[in-house]
């Protein structure tokens, strides 16, 4: 029969859902919420790394305030006009509609050639302006500027002869200016940026003169350019057209002689429908055919062999000789010929069309020279601008608090991820699946001292010998018996005793995936919070290779020659390993006796059957204290045989892996735990709530760290500290 601490772990409820889908969609659900649910607790709980970003990004813009230089604007506006001649019609489409926003934006990019910039760069008076190329803003401490200047200097000696100083200017310019169009309107604001308000009107203002000079004096030559476009492409389409024209006139005879033999054809089939085949009509009607037949294919072949279309035919020439007999030469013959001359005629009547469509235009053209198309009129000239647009303190505050919000946010999504220990008790049910029977807090000495000397003030008993041994992390002695840290384990004992039926779950094993996790610690207490109800306990150290029983009770491992392994090597009877002046009433220890050479061939399943039963026997309840899972199978053999299987995981210093690990192999032994216990916890502010009510015990921090490592501990396991 299996022990009755197997279990499953925790699992939602199947009976409510009907359909699997259903069941599976509202499953996934559920776990996405309490994945987002958690990932808020857990961001909150690193709320220190996320007010860190949050000052960081304050204090970031403070630092961009400060450095950064005030930025003016001046905005001049031109007026783009258009004029038409009126001997045009108003269905025609203009080259370029200013009318339309398209033809709006096309004239904006006009104003931002870099040829355009480039003469605005070279005005004098424009070169002349002080502080026209504005100082390199220092944004980096004073105390790195000298290197980056020495640096800056290396680079530039690299670099040689760069382009000319109205080159560089032109690219500044095209940086501090922007056009835009007006919204509904035929004008462009251009506005320029610049730490200076003098420079920014300025080169707004010479903006605007220079379009209008360019534009004035490029008129003529775009009409002659128009002009000459027009005619380029009146000849090419009459090429064209003279091309198909000479190509269609070396078919005309052969396309004749088609249609006289179509009438032909169609002359025998009437007169084969009156006549036999050797009536006088029809035999010449035959004849007649063939003769015309004939001189259809030596027309089509001398228009085929003419050089005027070779191209076309040489395409065709497999056609051609794949054609066989004269019934299929003529066949063929008539499908090509046809094919082209419809080709051919429509190329004519296209190319025609387009030839006559150029010449009107190139009329209008010569009608319209002297109209304008458009003409540009400065609106309004740029103003000396007082007060700085940039930057603007509200703004860059609150977008440098939402950047460092976010890598606040961001420091703490790392350390979330790089975190792999344990912190709370929900934590911990969350990791496992399996209920936290108890949370044991970090013992704090000081508080302990304290409690023992205010009881020991009031006792009259006197202590015995062997309580005097005791370590004070055995908290069921005079003083430390009415702590909180007490109380932590007769909650243990109860949850421990609600497991199930107590006269059948009388064996209670505790171990932990690593060692340094407290087990003994755990152990121990349990063993005399049980002990003090009046129930008789045996507190076995089942540890062979690494036992610590002995330490918490201050005995020396030799004080008592006969412990576990001497009885499974049968070299002693159970009764002898017992030690009984433990200094609790109720509370013996068997110890785990002389170090074996090889601990886990002592551990045979039938004999630990037999000394667990003997123990049951002669006591109401027996502890066991074993060895971790990770490092030695003896837990592993142990724990099939007992009722309550309690696995203690200590926080902050048992790895996520580790943990996971131990669970997964018990799993696979089908031996689950009943419960974890969380040992050693610290009650953190950012935490409380997480662990369950416990937050009001503030401990220090206990034990010492060991290092994650199976190695490492099954290397050293075995060797008994003196």
């Amino acid at each position: 029969m299996p022990p009755s601490h197997r279990s499953r772990r925790h699992a939602p409820e199947l009976d409510d859902f009907e359909d699997e889908d259903l069941m599976d969609a509202s499953l996934s659900r559920q776990a996405g919420q309490e994945k987002m649910k958690q990932l808020v607790l857990d961001l909150l709980g690193r709320w220190h790394w996320i007010t860190l970003g949050l000052v960081i990004g304050v204090l970031g813009g403070m630092y961009y305030l400060s450095k950064a230089p005030k930025i003016y604007q001046s905005m001049a506006t031109v007026l783009i006009k258009q004029q038409t001649s009126s001997v045009l019609g108003r269905d025609q489409v203009e080259e370029m509609d200013l009318r339309t926003l398209e033809g709006m934006n096309t004239m904006a990019n006009q104003l931002s050639r870099r040829e355009l910039l480039e003469k605005v760069a070279a005005r004098p008076e424009l070169r002349a302006m002080p502080g026209l190329m504005p100082e390199p803003v220092a944004y980096l401490p004073l105390w790195i500027q000298p290197w980056l200047d020495q640096f800056k200097k290396k680079e530039e000696e690299k670099a040689g002869n760069g382009p000319s100083s109205a080159e560089i200017l032109a690219v500044a310019i095209s940086k501090w200016s922007n056009v835009s169009v007006r919204r509904g309107t035929r004008l462009l604001d251009i506005t320029v940026s610049h730490p200076s308000p003098e420079v920014s009107k300025e080169i707004a203002n010479a903006i605007c003169l220079e379009f209008r000079a360019e534009l004035t004096g490029a008129r003529t030559n775009n009409r002659g350019s128009s002009l000459k476009i027009l005619v380029d492409e009146s000849e090419d389409a009459r090429t064209r057209l003279q091309n198909a024209q000479n190509a269609m006139a070396i078919y005309v005879r052969a396309l004749s002689t088609l249609k006289e033999l179509e009438a032909r054809e169609a002359a025998v089939a009437e007169l084969s429908r009156r006549y036999l085949p050797k009536h006088p009509r029809l035999a010449t009607a035959l004849a007649d055919l063939a003769s015309v037949r004939r001189r259809f294919l030596t027309e089509f072949d001398a228009a085929r062999r003419s050089s005027e279309d070779r191209e076309y035919w040489d395409k065709h020439a497999e056609e051609w000789r794949g054609a066989g007999d004269e019934n299929g030469r003529l066949g063929t013959a008539r499908h090509l010929l046809l094919a082209r001359g419809n080709v051919l005629e429509s190329e004519i009547q296209s190319q025609t069309s387009v030839f006559n469509s150029i010449l009107v235009r190139i009329r209008e053209a010569d009608i319209n020279n002297q109209a304008v198309e458009a003409e540009v009129e400065i609106s309004s000239f740029g103003q000396l601008p007082y007060k700085p647009v940039a930057p603007v303190a509200v703004k860059v505050l609150a977008l440098s608090s939402i950047g460092g919000l976010g890598f606040g946010v961001m420091l703490a999504m790392i350390f979330i991820r790089l975190d792999n220990k344990i912190h709370t008790v929900s934590q911990l049910e969350r990791e496992s699946g399996l209920p936290a029977l108890a949370a044991i807090a970090q013992i704090q000495s000081k508080g302990l001292s304290s409690a023992s000397r205010r009881n020991k003030a009031g006792q009259t008993e006197e202590i015995s010998e062997a309580r005097k041994l005791w370590s004070p992390m055995l908290l069921f002695h005079e003083g430390a018996s009415s702590s909180t840290y007490a109380e932590m384990f007769r909650v243990l004992r109860a949850s421990v005793s609600l497991l199930g039926d107590e006269k059948k779950r009388r064996i209670t094993l505790f171990s932990s995936a690593l060692p340094g996790e407290g087990k003994t610690f755990i152990s121990s207490n349990f063993a005399l919070a049980a002990a003090s109800q009046g129930k008789r306990v045996l507190l076995i150290d089942f540890d062979l290779r690494k036992p610590a029983v002995h330490k918490i009770f201050g005995i020396k491992r030799d004080t008592h020659p006969v412990g576990v392994t001497e009885i499974l090597t049968g070299q002693a009877p159970f009764e002898d390993g017992i030690f009984k002046d433990t200094g609790a009433g109720n509370l013996h220890l068997m110890l785990a006796g002389k170090q074996a050479p090889n601990p886990g061939e002592l551990l045979n399943a039938g004999a630990i059957e037999e000394f667990l039963a003997t123990a049951v026997a002669s006591y109401d309840l027996v502890v066991i204290d074993s060895a971790p899972l990770l490092a030695v199978p003896d837990t592993r053999i142990v724990v099939q045989l007992v009722d309550n299987f309690c696995l203690v995981v200590r926080g902050d210093y048992a790895p996520k892996g580790a943990v996971r690990r131990a669970l997964a192999m018990m799993e696979n032994d089908q031996n689950l735990p009943s419960g974890v216990i969380f040992n050693g916890f610290s009650e953190k502010r950012r935490l409380m709530g997480q662990n369950y009510s416990y937050g009001n015990y503030q401990t220090n921090k206990y034990g010492k760290a060991y290092r994650y490592g199976y190695g490492s501990y099954g290397a050293s396991y075995g060797s008994d500290e003196k």
